[in-house]
């Protein structure tokens, strides 16, 4: 590939990245059991609209954004100096932290679903993608602290695999559902769907990794640089597009299984979602490469650089040495596979009264990346959220639903307790359906918002009856 094509790739990557926004979009906890919403039937495949016949979904959205800054982290209010200023340390404080920009962009497009007296068939299409931007802990500390207290084996990381990652794809679900009446005296309700999954486009800096080692005795500084950028794409860039690139060879399964045990007033409900294998990625599969090299600054000769005798050679012995370490070349690449995280949901919904419910959900997801093993990638569990949330929903005649929730949100071990969220669902005659939500909002004031969730879009119900 030649290098204005490596630059068109890696521009591409850079965009995909500020345009969404590497975690995929999380489908809104508000829509967890929704007796109205059929986007609920996402979250649980064992879901339906309890009143409704037929539906075809229309485009709709959901963005997904964590990131490790607030507004308000970043500019501050000098009241002695009566200005606006940019709060270095703080940045750098919180970066040292988890340096991590997560964003996702999903977008629905059609679907239906319909229903025969217990048995009901879904199918849903749309395009998701996830990316994520990082800056590394080690370089944030290393630019607010320097290196001190890191000497010997006890190296900073000042790039890691975690800088870049975008993946963007399609999803074609069929599904179905049955209820059996009459067990325990409740009714249980089973679903299943399957996916078929088409890659598009792929970026990761998985097994890339810059390392800063200083001496015992301060006396002098390695750097080692190990570089690889792996990119997969539906599109020859070279070639240009075709319409064959709307259906790649980059393919991958997943499988979604629900189950929902409704008891008096009370209802139970699980559901493990995008279990499988994930994408393998065939097409156009490039590698951004540089050998393992290292660099040893142990000073300058004070007595040579003022005579003006080695003044030069200095400069550019040390500038041809970091020119080696991050030489790169572009080589053909062999294929890979990432996975789509694994998410468990579990829900308890009690009805109080005929139109208001009110109950605990729990939602976890298991993130995986790549690892670089002796040259070959494999997916490997690299961290596990979950969210806790408490709901309450209210349904009016079936024109309208308003849900609110408050989440707490743990992140490989780190925990925000409070982050509310609220819901609107019009269905106008029961017919034409609008919905918004947004959750997951890590603070009610905008400047110190850090995460949300929003999630948008318009159905159409048909068949529908009133039954709160």
């Amino acid at each position: 590939m030649r290098r204005a094509t490596m630059m068109r790739v890696l521009t591409l990557a850079l965009v995909t990245v500020l345009a969404t926004g590497a975690v995929e979009a999380q489908t809104s906890t508000l829509l967890y059991g929704s007796k109205r919403n059929p986007l609920t039937n996402q979250t649980n495949p064992a879901f339906y609209p309890s009143n409704n016949t037929f539906y075809m979904t229309l485009p709709g959205v959901n963005v997904d954004v964590k990131s490790p800054l607030s507004y308000g982290s970043v500019v501050t209010y000098n009241d002695s100096l009566g200005r606006t200023e940019i709060n270095l340390n703080s940045i750098l404080d919180t970066l040292k932290g988890d340096g991590r920009l997560r964003l996702g962009l999903n977008v629905h497009a059609v679907g239906l679903g319909f229903r025969v007296k217990n048995t009901f068939v879904t199918f849903s299409s749309g395009v998701k993608s996830n990316a994520g931007l990082g800056v590394p802990s080690g370089l944030a500390e290393f630019v607010n602290e320097g290196n001190t207290g890191h000497t010997g084996d006890d190296y900073m990381e000042l790039l890691d695999g975690e800088l870049l990652s975008a993946m963007v794809y399609g999803e074609y679900a069929l599904g179905a559902g049955h209820k059996f009446g009459g067990l325990l005296g409740g009714d249980l309700t089973v679903g299943a769907r399957a996916k078929l999954l088409l890659g598009y486009y792929n970026i990761t800096t998985d097994g890339s990794s810059l390392r800063l080692y200083t001496a015992e005795d301060y006396s002098s500084i390695t750097a080692q640089a190990d570089l690889c950028i792996t990119m997969a794409s539906a599109v020859d860039f070279d070639a240009g597009f075709a319409m064959g690139d709307l259906l790649p060879d980059n393919k991958g399964v997943g499988f979604d299984f629900g189950v929902r045990y409704e008891w008096n007033r009370f209802d139970f409900s699980a559901s493990v979602l995008d279990f499988g294998p994930g994408i393998t990625w065939k097409e156009n599969v490039q590698q951004v490469v540089s050998p393992s090299n290292t660099f040893t600054f142990e000073g300058v000769d004070l007595n040579g650089f003022f005579t003006g005798n080695d003044s030069s050679s200095v400069f550019t012995a040390i500038a041809d040495s970091l020119k080696t370490i991050i030489d790169t070349s572009m080589i053909e690449g062999q294929a890979y596979t990432t996975a789509i995280p694994t998410k468990l949901n579990l829900g308890a919904m009690v009805n109080i009264v005929p139109c208001l419910d009110a109950g605990v959900l729990f939602h976890g997801q298991w993130n995986r990346g790549l690892v670089k093993v002796d040259d070959v990638f494999k997916t490997k569990t690299t961290g596990f959220s979950s969210n806790t949330t408490v709901l309450v929903r209210l349904n009016v005649h079936d024109w309208l639903e308003v849900s609110a929730c408050a989440s707490m949100i743990t992140n490989n071990g780190k925990t925000s307790w409070f982050n509310p969220g609220f819901g609107l669902t019009l269905t106008p005659g029961r017919a034409f359906q609008m919905y918004m939500m947004m959750d997951y909002t890590s603070s009610l004031y905008v400047v110190d918002c850090k995460n949300f969730n929003l999630i948008m879009g318009v159905n159409l119900m048909i068949g529908n009856r009133e039954r709160m």
